[in-house]
């Protein structure tokens, strides 16, 4: 492949940041955009000095772009990636990649039978050191209980977080926190789900048994005036990692306690953006990070249909 033309659904600030991080990439460049509103759209003209279209199709269907970049409302995400990929295009999806399993199945076997890159925008994964976060996290041997909170509210560029059919509440942000759990302990043998909305606020929890041992439960809160809370605990047979918003993650054996180092501060949009590219270059490999993702989406639809059934 010679230049890397994208193709930009979305001109948020998520998006906007990504398109200027692919134009500063040698051999990318962003070619044609859309959004929902004329408003939105001259912006992104104006930030990316690229054309925007009417309608968000002809940005999938466009012989001027090679790949397509969706941070657009979250239920929107299926069809727009599901188009793109038709197309012969790459995509890069921001969290969540869609809201239910059957969905990111089916992207998944396009991607597959074309030979294309399906990419989850999940940053942190792409630190230079997760790996030894994870190691650090596995410190606490086999585990026996985990759980993760976490809660956000977007503000004012992202009001339509607030509308539950545009979001997905609470369950669509799930995959987001469970990341790093479900790629140290493994597959789900058991999945039960809870579901609670009220003052506009929807608080989605899922609790899973693994195959490896072990039980984690997950709740992510979304709404508005939300603190920006995340949250984590892992006991296992050899000791207990703790952390919480603005504090080290600290490890516990007996009566001792040791403060992990904090991952240093890195622009991981830019490193993302980075590895996206390489994956669609082939110098990168995207499909173990995809079959985590399909594992947690898998879980996530279970405890939502759990959840609607109590």
């Amino acid at each position: 492949m010679n230049d890397i033309r994208f193709g930009i659904l979305g001109a948020g600030n998520w998006v906007i940041g990504r398109a200027r991080r692919f134009a500063g990439i040698d051999g990318c460049r962003v070619t044609l955009g859309w959004s929902r509103s004329a408003a939105s759209r001259e912006r992104f003209s104006r930030e990316t000095g690229a054309p925007a279209v009417d309608e968000w199709q002809a940005v999938c269907a466009s012989t001027e772009v090679d790949t397509v970049v969706i941070a657009t409302p979250h239920v929107f995400h299926y069809e727009q990636a599901r188009a793109a990929l038709r197309a012969g295009k790459h995509v890069m999806v921001e969290t969540p990649l869609c809201l239910h399993y059957h969905e990111a199945r089916e992207l998944a076997d396009i991607a597959e039978q074309r030979k294309l890159v399906v990419h989850h925008a999940t940053k942190q994964r792409y630190h230079p050191e997760h790996d030894r976060e994870i190691a650090d996290l596995r410190r606490t041997g086999t585990m026996l209980y985990a759980e993760a909170t976490a809660c956000y509210d977007a503000g004012p560029e992202r009001r339509w977080y607030r509308d539950f059919s545009l979001s997905g509440g609470g369950f669509a942000l799930l995959p987001y926190n469970a990341v790093n759990f479900f790629e140290l302990f493994g597959e789900a043998e058991a999945v039960e789900g809870r579901h609670v909305q009220a003052q506009g606020r929807d608080a989605a929890t899922m609790c899973v048994r693994f195959a490896g041992g072990g039980q984690a439960v997950f709740t992510y809160c979304a709404g508005a005036d939300l603190p920006d809370v995340d949250r984590g605990l892992i006991i296992g047979s050899e000791g207990v990692v703790e952390w919480r918003t603005g504090m080290p993650k600290t490890f516990t054996r007996g009566e001792e306690t040791v403060e992990f180092p904090p991952l240093p501060q890195l622009d991981l949009a830019e490193i993302e953006c980075r590895a996206f590219v390489d994956e669609i270059r082939g110098d990168r490999d995207f499909r173990y990070n995809l079959e985590v993702d399909l594992r947690i989406l898998k879980a996530v639809s279970e405890a939502r249909r759990k959840a609607e059934t109590v």
